[in-house]
């Protein structure tokens, strides 16, 4: 079922989705300031939708997809199900606090002032993004793929967030020089 340009608030999207026969597939819909807090959402479909301010804690995200979205000031602390997928969305100042991210491919996505303390981020792709004063603080980065990232400026708490993450040469380097203030040659 896919629904296209419509607007919904938390009850009516819960009930659409628990009527579903079909895949849900919600395209340039607004759901801004909807209460999503612990719906089940699972195998959802969002494409170039407006989520500001959604409070979707607790959510269940299973093999759901955010493509295009701008989920500005969302709330995604402590959401879960494996496989679900966030690529080229706006997520600045979300809160994606616990969030379980593993595995996932994170293109082209901005996080720019989010918070993602405590997140499981293993192993996921962060490949075009944008994580300038991203709060990474106590996240599981290994295996995390930043070498397309934009990681912004790090001081020594910010580099130890990074701590199993892969860089490049090119970010190491210039996390270095910003660090010590060192000229780094190649």
């Amino acid at each position: 079922m896919e629904l296209v340009d419509r607007t919904y608030d938390g009850p009516q999207l819960r009930s659409l989705v628990a009527d579903a026969t079909d895949a849900v597939i919600l395209v340039r819909c607004d759901l801004r300031d909807a209460d999503l807090r612990d719906a089940d959402l699972t195998e959802v479909t969002f494409e170039e939708c407006v989520m500001d301010q959604a409070r979707l804690q607790g959510a269940a995200l299973g093999g759901a997809r955010f493509t295009g979205c701008r989920l500005m000031g969302a709330n995604l602390e402590q959401s879960r199900g494996l496989g679900f997928t966030i690529q080229r969305s706006n997520l600045f100042a979300a809160n994606l606090i616990g969030a379980l991210l593993s595995h996932t491919d994170l293109t082209g996505c901005r996080f720019t002032e989010a918070v993602l303390r405590g997140a499981d981020l293993r192993h996921s792709v962060f490949d075009g993004c944008d994580l300038t004063g991203t709060d990474l603080y106590d996240a599981n980065l290994e295996g995390a793929d930043l070498r397309g990232a934009s990681i912004g400026p790090c001081d020594l708490d910010r580099l130890r967030a990074l701590k199993g993450a892969l860089l490049t040469t090119q970010q190491a380097c210039t996390i270095t020089a910003e660090l010590t203030g060192a000229v780094v040659l190649d």
